[in-house]
């Protein structure tokens, strides 16, 4: 399904400055996670009115779970809004989400569709065909990215806690860009939908990995040894599952759309 295409926006962090003792104050916290080699970010656009996204949805998962490449694959769901006059409003779709589809086709000149999966921002097919995605996986893991990702994640207590994250970039090796730029998405897994109408109407959906925010944390020159630290802070929204969230972090060329970098806490608990 085509729709007409939209400028790619990305919302402001707020600093963890803002909200002061309250990130102080986070009761856990995780470690940074040990560098495992090569991380490769699989995005999916999907949406639940499209009767051939839960097929790809379900690669996507397997893929995410699967303990060879565990800790080396990011999988996020973005479901897009252009289903949503089909009959069936996706409680997951946002307008962002298409226009992050609609700067990929721009780059990669790929048109829009669904299920759609671009892999490290370079390469996109349709999400179903886990023979590619796999090929393209194993293509990727075998180069060193060229930007380390440092992620650490405190998660603080209450009714409505906030997560606190300490991201930290460096480049270890020529990246062909201008400027690169820092995205951390929160992510929610085990979401359970009954739809009601449109092509995957009368089903239960179970989602997973999907994207409730993505944000531009900071912007890092492209030359070697440039690095940056920054502590970004998220209130949870109170729909949100504090035990279903997980947290990635990539590096992108906003021009080209590639990605030379990411890390991800799957869960935060």
């Amino acid at each position: 399904m085509r729709r007409e295409l939209i400028p790619w926006q990305v919302v402001t962090v707020v600093s963890a400055v803002a909200l002061g003792a309250a990130g102080a104050r986070a009761g856990s916290a995780s470690e940074p996670a040990p560098d495992p080699g090569p991380v490769i970010v699989l995005e999916l656009f999907t949406s639940q009115g499209c009767s051939s996204c839960p097929p790809a949805e379900r690669v996507l998962n397997q893929l995410g779970l699967d303990e060879k490449t565990r800790g080396r694959i990011v999988p996020l769901a973005f479901h897009v809004d252009y289903w949503d006059e089909g009959g069936w409003v996706d409680p997951f779709s946002a307008r962002e989400w298409t226009a992050r589809q609609s700067a990929y086709d721009h780059a990669l000149g790929s048109g829009t569709y669904t299920p759609q999966l671009v892999v490290n921002g370079s390469v996109q097919f349709p999400g179903g065909n886990e023979a590619r995605v796999r090929s393209e996986i194993t293509a990727v893991l075998e180069r060193p990215a060229p930007v380390h990702l440092s992620l650490t994640v405190r998660k603080g207590e209450g009714a409505r806690p906030a997560l606190t994250i300490d991201v930290t970039a460096e480049v270890t090796q020529s990246v062909p860009a201008r400027k690169l730029q820092v995205l951390v998405a929160l992510f929610e897994n085990h979401l359970v939908t009954q739809v009601a109408r449109g092509e995957n109407g009368g089903r239960t959906l179970q989602s997973e990995y999907v994207v409730r925010r993505l944000e531009n944390a900071l912007s890092l020159d492209a030359k070697v040894g440039a690095r940056k630290q920054r502590t970004l802070a998220f209130k949870l929204d109170p729909a949100w599952r504090p035990n279903e969230i997980g947290v990635a972090a990539f590096v992108q060329d906003p021009s080209s759309m590639k990605i030379h970098g990411a890390s991800a806490r799957l869960s935060v608990d």
